[in-house]
């Protein structure tokens, strides 16, 4: 048996994941870590990482190398759209060598892409046939479309809830004008670079992140479903726009925080998450999505255990 370890640096999070595979084959979490630092926000307009993000990011990543020495755990740290943005992400990179004793790698977004399909695809069933796999994070948009459960198309943009958040919902409260503006502004980086990933007979979408699963629940709790595991919930595009009415008829962070099924650590920013899959579902005429709890570290780790 062999015990992996993950640590994604996201825009929005930093996370740890710590697995084993049993000798039946099953993947067994054995621990989780996270922590908010939201470095996306911590880029100043000139492109540079603040000490204050670089400081709290560094803080949880000594801790997590901390848990990953108790496992005696193999390691891969990935980066994405935060400090691939970020000017001084070279200097991050080895004071987290340096301080924490993990070699950081900032992968690209295709990258980004491949992993996240491989990871949401896990307990999803039979992979046969046409499959398209959406991750919005907190920074970019990434959008995989494969074929028995093999990437062969991939995209990357650099748009994600803390950018649409940060660049046209601005701050509380959020008028109905400024989502009218952020909705053009995703159509527009949006609509350019999704024609191979457009619907087609038989595809099946998937999506994956924070956003999706908190709208997923949001969604349950609107008709009296208040499950707590919503991997593998189908979640219909009528849904989806009931979800993005609630937010949008909740214009301070106060007013969101009451919406029935809301986490309370997304909730300024999932407006402008759930945006982006709206904007995806009508570019791409998309009927439905099924839900992934698992993603980018789940990818990491079925590629470490091979």
């Amino acid at each position: 048996m062999s015990t992996v370890a993950v640590v994604d640096i996201g825009s929005n999070s930093v996370c740890l994941m710590v697995a084993r595979r049993e000798a039946n084959g099953q993947i067994v979490i054995l621990d989780k870590l996270k922590d908010t630092p939201r470095l996306r926000d911590e880029i100043d307009a000139d492109g540079f990482l603040s000490e204050v993000g670089a400081a709290r990011t560094l803080a949880a990543l000594r801790l997590f190398a901390q848990v990953i020495g108790q496992h005696n755990a193999r390691v891969r740290v990935v980066a994405t759209a935060a400090l691939r943005a970020a000017r001084n992400g070279a200097a991050f990179i080895e004071r987290a060598q340096r301080e924490a004793g993990l070699k950081v790698e900032i992968v690209t977004g295709d990258e980004e892409a491949r992993l996240a399909f491989l990871g949401a695809l896990s307990g999803l069933g039979e992979l046969d046939g046409e499959t398209m796999v959406a991750d919005v994070g907190g920074g970019s948009t990434e959008l995989v479309l494969g074929q028995d459960g093999y990437a062969v198309t991939t995209m990357s943009e650099a748009l994600g809830a803390l950018t649409v958040t940060r660049n046209w919902l601005g701050p509380d409260p959020v008028s109905p004008e400024a989502v009218a503006r952020a909705r053009e502004e995703i159509r527009k980086m949006l609509g350019p670079v999704v024609g191979p990933f457009r619907a087609r007979p038989n595809l099946r979408a998937v999506a994956t992140s924070g956003t999706i699963q908190r709208v997923a629940r949001i969604a349950c709790v609107q008709v009296g479903d208040p499950r707590a595991d919503v991997h593998g919930m189908i979640v219909s595009a009528k849904a989806l726009h009931d979800v993005v009415d609630a937010l949008q008829a909740a214009p301070t962070l106060a007013d969101r925080l009451r919406i029935p099924g809301m986490d309370a650590s997304r909730a300024d920013i999932l407006l402008g998450g759930t945006l982006i899959y709206e904007g995806l579902t009508d570019l791409l005429e998309l009927p439905q999505w099924t839900v992934s709890m698992a993603g980018l570290r789940m990818g990491v780790v079925h590629e470490l255990l091979g």
